[in-house]
This record gives C-alpha cells, sequence and structure tokens, in this order.
C-alpha cells in the first residue's frame, strides 16, 4: 500500500511539473531547467519583458504631464514604443523579448530597421535609441538587469541648430495681410512670441496674474510649462500691442489660443505667402526672440537664459551664433574704441 501512495505521488509531482512547463512554454519567453523547478515549487520566476518595462516608464510619463512632461513628449514615447514592438514582433517573431536578450545584436538590428526600412531621419533615430538607452538604464538601475547591453555602443546623435528666422522675414510675417481671422491671430501670436520668448504651451497658459508692475516695467512673470522653471520678461511693445488686442476673451487669461491644428494650418500658411521654403514653426519665434531680439542687440547671455527660463546656460549658449553683420558691427565699435585709445609709433 506504501508503493501504490508513493507512486500516486509521484504521478501526482510528475503531473504538476508537466503543467508548470506548459505554463512557461506558453510566455513564449525562454526558460531553463531551474525556472521549472521554481514554478514547480510555487516560485514562478518572470523575467523583465523589454516591452512591457517600456510601458510602464510609459505610464509613468502619462502621469507626469502637466508637472515635468509635455503631452507631445508622451505621444512621441508612445510611437517609439510602437516601433519598438514593430521590430520585435517582424524580425524577432515573438510577442516581447526578455530584457535579458538585448545585446549589441539586437540594438544595431533596431538601429538597422529604423535607417533602412522605415527610412527614419537620422534625428529621429537617435532619439528613439536614446529612450531605449533610458528603458535599459532604470532597469540596471533597478536590479532587473544586472548588466548594460549599449556598453560599447554609440550611435551618431546629430547636433540640433536653433532655427530662427532673419529681421526681413519677421517684417514680411508683420506686414502679411491676412483674410482668416485664425489665421490672423496665430500670426499675432507668433508675433508675440518673437517679443517675449514664450513658447507655445506658456502661450496658452498666460493668465493675467502673470502680467505684473515691476520697478515700473510691465513684466510677464511665471513658471514654464515644460520645466516649471521660473522666468521673467519684460512687455516690448510690440507684444503689448497684441496683448491689449486680445485680452479679455477668455476669463483669467491673456489670450485664447486657438487649437493645435489652427496654429500648424496658420503657421504653415504663413510660411507659403511669405515665401520661406523652409518650414515655419512656432518655436522658431523662441529661437528669434533670443537670437535676433536679445543676444544680437547686445543683451547678456545670462539675462536672456534667465528671461528664457532654461535651466542651464548651456542651452542657451546654442542661440549664441550671432550673425556676420553683428560680427561687423561690433568689430567696427572695437576698431574705433581703439584708435582713440592706443597710438603706435611706427
Amino acid at each position: 500500500s506504501m508503493a501504490v501512495s508513493v507512486n500516486q505521488k509521484l504521478g501526482e509531482c510528475t503531473a504538476l511539473i508537466h503543467t508548470r512547463f506548459h505554463e512557461l512554454s506558453e510566455r513564449e519567453e525562454s526558460f531553463t531547467a531551474t525556472d521549472v523547478r521554481d514554478a514547480y515549487q510555487g516560485q514562478i520566476h518572470r523575467q523583465a519583458l523589454l516591452l512591457e518595462s517600456f510601458g510602464e516608464y510609459l505610464t509613468q510619463t502619462k502621469e507626469r504631464i502637466g508637472i515635468d512632461r509635455a503631452l507631445k513628449t508622451f505621444k512621441l514615447r508612445t510611437y517609439q514604443l510602437s516601433l519598438l514592438r514593430e521590430y520585435v514582433q517582424k524580425k524577432h517573431k515573438v510577442s516581447d523579448i526578455p530584457l535579458s536578450q538585448l545585446d549589441k545584436a539586437f540594438i544595431e538590428g533596431f538601429e538597422y530597421y529604423l535607417t533602412i526600412e522605415r527610412r527614419l531621419k537620422r534625428s529621429s533615430i537617435s532619439s528613439t535609441l536614446s529612450t531605449l538607452q533610458t528603458i535599459v538604464r532604470i532597469a540596471v538601475k533597478k536590479g532587473v538587469l544586472d548588466f548594460y547591453p549599449f556598453l560599447g555602443y554609440s550611435y551618431e546623435r546629430p547636433k540640433g541648430e536653433p532655427r530662427s528666422i532673419t529681421q526681413e522675414e519677421l517684417e514680411r510675417i508683420i506686414n502679411l495681410e491676412i483674410e482668416w481671422e485664425n489665421y490672423r491671430f496665430v500670426r499675432d501670436l507668433f508675433v508675440f512670441s518673437c517679443f517675449s520668448g514664450l513658447a507655445i504651451s506658456d502661450v496658452r497658459n498666460l493668465r493675467e496674474e502673470n502680467i505684473v508692475l515691476e520697478e515700473g516695467k510691465l513684466c510677464i512673470k511665471g513658471r514654464r510649462m515644460k520645466t516649471k522653471t521660473p522666468y521673467r520678461v519684460q512687455v516690448l511693445p510690440p507684444a503689448l500691442t497684441i496683448m491689449n488686442r486680445y485680452r479679455g476673451i477668455r476669463a483669467g487669461f491673456v489670450f485664447d489660443v486657438p487649437t493645435t491644428d489652427i496654429v500648424l494650418n496658420g503657421m504653415h500658411y504663413i510660411q507659403r505667402n511669405i515665401g520661406m521654403e523652409t518650414p515655419l514653426t512656432f518655436h522658431m519665434a523662441r529661437h528669434t526672440f533670443a537670437s535676433l531680439i536679445t543676444l544680437s542687440a547686445g543683451v547678456p547671455i545670462e539675462t536672456v537664459s534667465r528671461m528664457l527660463g532654461h535651466t542651464n546656460l548651456r542651452t542657451t549658449q546654442v542661440y549664441a551664433a550671432v550673425s556676420s553683420e553683428r560680427i561687423h558691427r561690433d568689430m567696427q565699435a572695437i576698431q574705433q574704441r581703439i584708435q582713440d585709445t592706443f597710438t603706435l609709433k611706427l
């Protein structure tokens, strides 16, 4: 009877082991005999998965929208996750892969896929790989991954060039005759940003309480929507004219900014009608304020950085590539000063 009891117990054990084996197989993850043993003992060891980890990162990003993350960042990361999922499913024929299987060959293959098959721009590829690198760093930091697959791997990171418009282009935009009221409003908001340095999200959220009088000067004071960094900028005459033109339409706010689609279409309309060949984006107004309106006029870079609400002076230094006209003007001033001060007898 004992032999029967033992055999029955062994049969139950064997059946349970087979059940756990099939459960692990259905998950389409690689596993070892140790994993089967742990599963049998009720200690199912679940490996951290790449796409799942990315999804968790995306959820955290969504929760931070409006705090220290912008909606467009969330949308970009969502798109990047779709690219990674596409690559994993098409090229590796699985629904997800363990983070432990991430290696240099996987990263190289992903970069090749984005470059050759998806034909993405270098900047998009660099941004996507950078996000993947962030996911890996988080996994290493959590102890989920005990190695760093990006070690020794490098990819091209294109240097972003600030894009501002010229004084002539700004004048053409200001003087452009626009029949449709919405597009005329978009133009005025763009010009306002050129003379205030505010990003579109900050213009959209600009409240009456942000307009203050300090030392006899009208100023805009607030915190940037993107970084929550404080900024303070004096209201220049063109910006004041535009503010006064639209104030009072939306209670508590300076402007009642149109939808994103209207803004994008309006910018395209302006670009086409002033004869610009390169795309005109609203963010170029912020660059124009930094380079054309302030730095080229001799405003110290530290002051410009505070007005823009930059967290780091190096961010502002990107805008410091001055025009040839400014260099010529400065050198003439230096030459005159030297002539008035120093006399050399040869």
